[in-house]
């Protein structure tokens, strides 16, 4: 923040501090049930379930982390070739918007891509990462999906195999809402109110002078 003084004026200039995120997180970023690094290689096999008793009970999508097959029928949690991931209480003031996810051994090259959609809106996920890697991936949310979120509160993912041969897993999903309103810091507030003491002050002088005049 500055303070300037200018022919008896006091202006203030705010300097508030960085936007503050909001989250949300499904998983919980346990490298992937067997303390993996992130962006490393693993050790999984098909059929691999490293999921914690509260992911297997989760109904938001968690109960297909920390498995290696996510949407391979006879390997993954469910029977079905689409995993389903949810995002809900998110409110409708976004504008501004970031997810990231810790996936596994995607090689699309080989296999084949997995259709995948954001609120309807088709993604590309055609990666190859390769084996046995993995990593996270980001993307800043575009208008379409942003609009979608403050449309429904809700942000769904759905990973469908698609006829895809390839076995995958994810850890978490990281969803994060860059829209907050900076707010001012602590020193930044004490510097105002000076500031505003200064600018009573002045405003009384002036006036106490008038009445002299006067």
């Amino acid at each position: 923040m500055k303070l300037r003084i200018a022919t008896g004026l006091v202006v203030l200039a705010v300097s508030a501090g960085p936007a503050a995120a909001n989250s949300w997180m499904i998983g919980d970023n346990d490298g992937y049930g067997a303390g993996i690094a992130n962006n490393a290689n693993h050790s999984f096999s098909a059929g691999y379930d490293g999921r914690s008793a509260a992911e297997k009970l989760a109904t938001d999508g968690a109960q297909f982390t920390d498995t290696y097959s996510t949407t391979h029928p006879g390997y993954s949690p469910q029977t079905g070739t689409i995993a389903t991931f949810n995002f809900t209480g998110l409110g409708n003031s976004w504008s501004a918007g970031h997810l990231e996810i810790d996936m596994a051994d995607f090689q699309a090259s080989t296999f084949g891509a997995t259709f995948v959609t954001f609120n309807g809106v088709v993604q590309n996920w055609a990666y190859n990462d390769g084996y046995p890697q993995t990593k996270i991936h980001t993307w800043d949310l575009d208008g379409a999906i942003l609009n979608s979120i403050n449309s429904t509160g809700a942000l769904t993912i759905v990973v469908n195999r698609n006829q895809s041969g390839d076995f995958y897993g994810f850890d978490y999903l990281k969803l994060n809402d860059y829209s907050v309103s900076a707010v001012p810091e602590p020193e930044t507030y004490a510097l105002m109110l000076a500031g505003l003491g200064l600018i009573s002050a002045i405003a009384r002088r002036r006036k106490a002078k008038q009445t002299e005049q006067a």
